[in-house]
Order: C-alpha cells, then structure tokens, then sequence
C-alpha cells in the first residue's frame, strides 16, 4: 500500500480575487507562495515522502517545487492531474458563476461551454493516482494538484460513483490517502508556523 499525501496549491492570483483561473499559465499569489513552503515544513515534520509529483499547471508545479525545496524531492509532472477545464468560465468570477443553476444542478456531469466536466477529470486521474501507487508500494508519495481534481480524486479513493457533491479543500490544504484500501484520514489543515 502506498501513502499518497494530496495537497492542492497554494493560492494563485486568481484565487485571490475569487475568479476562475485563466487556465495552466496562473502563478501563485505571496500568499501561495508562503502557505507552500509552510505545508512542506509540516509535511517534513511528519511524513517521509519519496517522490513528488505534480499537475503541469504553473501554480500546482510552482507549489510542488517550494515543497520539493524543503524536502529534498523533485517533482515528476503528470497531464492528468491538471484541474478541469473550465472553458468559457475561465476569468468569470466565483459570484457570477455560482448564480448559474446549471452549475448547481449536477456538478459532477456539468460541462462549462469548451470545458469538461469533473466526472471527465475522475476518469483520468484517478487511473493515474493508481499508477503512482503501484510504483510506490509501502512508501508515503506527494501529488501537488487542484480542488476540482482532489475532488475528483478523493471520489476514486474512496471508490465512490461520481453523483454527489464534489469535496471542496482550502489552498495548500491536505488530503492523507492510503491507496490499495481506501483507508482515509482526512484532511490536515494548514498549521501557523
């Protein structure tokens, strides 16, 4: 069994002024910045990962290298851990978007116009959290990711159906995930340093 340790990045810009991300290219915020480099200090505290591995999206790839710093990992990209494309929302605000009710109505099988729909994201990232397991049997692995793919992917964990609502997790927040039996020890908030 492997101990997949799932943290989502840190605060990006557009994070911060509460709008959708621009797509792969949305840098962390100071903030982000900051929460990255005290979640690998709390992580160092307590775990002994042995490999990072990363979204290709700059902010997740931005946290995992501040993590990778503190702990002495490089992270290994993986394309299928990227967050959910969000098409025609991407710069909308949090606001304008959660008045849609088709948002509401289905989240897990709702496509964003030009996007995807975070049953879509289950299919491919859960696969690959599998095959990050496998290669890391018995040994505790970081995967630095998105909320929407957390979701996602905490919903593959769990061995669940995509039909519920997506669980939601804080910027630089982190998700404990013994794979192989589902054993869940849920989140660890972000501790003041």
């Amino acid at each position: 069994m492997a101990r997949i340790i799932l943290i989502r990045h840190g605060e990006s810009l557009a994070n911060a002024e509460q709008r959708f991300t621009h797509g792969p290219h949305e840098p962390l915020s100071r903030r982000g910045r900051e929460d990255a480099v005290a979640r690998a200090r709390q992580v160092a505290k307590r775990f002994d990962p042995v490999a990072l591995y990363a979204s290709p999206y700059v902010r997740a790839l931005e946290t995992a290298r501040l993590i990778g710093s503190v702990l002495g990992l490089e992270p290994s990209v993986v394309e299928a851990l990227r967050e959910q494309e969000f098409g025609e929302l991407r710069g909308r605000s949090y606001e304008a978007v959660r008045d849609d009710p088709a948002w509401h109505s289905d989240r897990w099988r709702y496509r964003p116009p030009g996007g995807e729909t975070l049953e879509e994201v289950f299919q491919r990232a859960g696969p690959a959290l599998d095959a990050i397991a496998e290669r890391h049997l018995g040994a505790e692995v970081i995967v630095v990711s998105h909320g929407g793919t957390m979701a996602a992917l905490h919903a593959w964990i769990s061995t669940r159906t995509c039909g519920g609502d997506p669980l939601l997790s804080a910027n630089a927040a982190g998700w404990i995930c013994h794979r192989r039996t589902t054993v869940y020890e849920g989140p660890f908030p972000l501790e003041e340093p």
